[in-house]
């Protein structure tokens, strides 16, 4: 419903804490960035930020903007004793990758050097299949004999580092640009090597991007925005290949810039862009030395100072160690999981929790859930293969022994409000972030 020019509107986009940006670095969470592509090495780009405005809605009464705290010193100057401002090393700027040799990749390179190719998938040397702005269709591409296969293969293995071999027929590993690769091998296949590459997109995706390809619209961006704001724990679900990295990745961008934040990731798949965090990666077990699980490295994120800690998708008993952290002051934690609704990701994770050997009771592990988790975002891949925001569920706590949830958005193609307001809207209101209570009614 379009609104005349006399009505009032959403409030504006929440302020950045520290009130100052750090090297004129934006670090405003209501200010997002434009897709940012690499550059080559004649073309420069240059970086465009953008406001995340509210989104349009029936008129309100009006809401008092959100007040910055007081502005904190600038870091990169200090001051002397004589009170004489003396200039002090800049602050340090987020590492950027750095470009390693590529395996020869053969017949599949024109595949990994097309960017609108997503995935590429040998099944063997029968076929290869690639995803393609979310289908899945024939390459056309056959390999002519097994040793052409194998040499794909120990190509990438020895750019890796990695060992394929009876004993250990499979491997995860990641290429030097980032793209993910599965490998699974003989004698659990029976043609020749399978090898999946999930590649690394050539720019990081914003807010606006989810927009503009529906993924979510203007409210529940701005809904979003102010639930990471305001440390809520959230919880993401959706299947294989649905966007939950993505999701995850713009949610990341929203957390302000003065909060420290530990990544862990079985792979590296999360950009973090904030100069005050640390990517925790898992080592898997060797000949010499054993593995270092993403539970181990769950539970030593405490002793780093974190103020968020992030696990890029929780397979294992890691789940229970992630609620600990989010029990324990850690809020605005955020994870994924496999799952297709709600509720089936908190039964998962029930399941996950288990897995950890604790010998809790149930009950006791789903209170523990209850507590921690406060928001439950499922994403899908619908069959034309486009991603989108289905369901946003409030967890409010127990009943008996059920955990009991309520819907704030719905919708398999548009996602609207239900109607239900949150519990958790005097949580953000304490913290100096007003949701105008229309977000939540159509």
């Amino acid at each position: 419903m379009a609104q005349d020019s006399e009505s009032p509107k959403f409030p504006p986009p929440i302020p950045n804490p520290l009130a100052k940006p750090i090297e004129d670095e934006k670090t405003d969470p209501g200010i997002e960035r434009t897709p940012v592509i690499k550059p080559s090495r004649t073309t420069a780009t240059r970086e465009v930020t953008r406001p995340i405005t509210a989104p349009p809605s029936t008129p309100v009464a009006p809401v008092t903007p959100i007040a910055a705290p007081a502005a904190a010193p600038n870091p990169t100057v200090a001051t002397t004793p004589a009170g004489v401002a003396s200039p002090t090393p800049e602050a340090p700027k987020p590492l950027k990758p750095v470009n390693f040799r590529m395996p020869e990749m053969g017949l599949i390179d024109p595949l990994m050097k097309d960017p609108q190719i997503s995935e590429i998938m040998v099944n063997d040397l029968r076929n290869v299949m690639i995803e393609k702005g979310g289908r899945i269709s024939y390459s056309g591409i056959t390999y002519p004999s097994i040793d052409e296969l194998n040499r794909l293969t120990r190509n990438i293995l020895d750019v890796t580092g990695r060992i394929l071999s009876p004993d250990s027929p499979y491997v995860d590993t990641m290429l030097p640009d980032g793209s993910r690769v599965n490998i699974v091998g003989p004698p659990l296949t029976l043609y020749g090597p399978c090898i999946t590459i999930r590649k690394f997109p050539d720019r990081h995706f914003t807010i606006q991007d989810l927009i503009a390809s529906g993924t979510v619209d203007q409210k529940i961006a701005y809904f979003l925005q102010a639930s990471v704001v305001g440390k809520l724990n959230i919880l993401l679900c959706g299947g294989t290949g649905s966007g939950k990295t993505t999701l995850l990745n713009v949610l990341i961008s929203f957390i302000p810039k003065n909060e420290r934040i530990i990544t862990i990731e079985d792979i590296p798949e999360l950009v973090v862009d904030q100069v005050n965090s640390v990517k925790l990666q898992i080592k898997p077990q060797t000949p010499a030395s054993a593995p270092v699980t993403a539970r181990e490295l769950v539970a030593n994120s405490l002793r780093m100072r974190p103020d968020r800690v992030i696990v890029g998708e929780c397979r294992r008993s890691e789940a229970f160690d992630m609620l600990q952290v989010m029990n324990t002051g850690h809020q605005g934690s955020m994870t994924t999981l496999h799952a297709n609704s709600p509720r089936d990701g908190l039964s998962r994770l029930e399941t996950l929790c288990m897995m950890a050997g604790s010998d809790l009771p149930l009950v006791a592990i789903r209170r523990q859930i209850a507590s921690a988790i406060d928001v439950i975002i499922q994403i899908r891949r619908l069959r034309n293969g486009e991603r989108k925001v289905i369901n946003i569920a409030e967890v409010t706590g127990m009943e008996g022994d059920v955990i009991t949830l309520q819907d704030i958005f719905m919708g398999e193609t548009e996602l609207k409000a239900t109607g239900l307001i949150p519990t958790f809207l005097d949580r953000l209101r304490e913290q100096g972030i007003e949701v105008p209570l229309n977000l939540f009614s159509e």
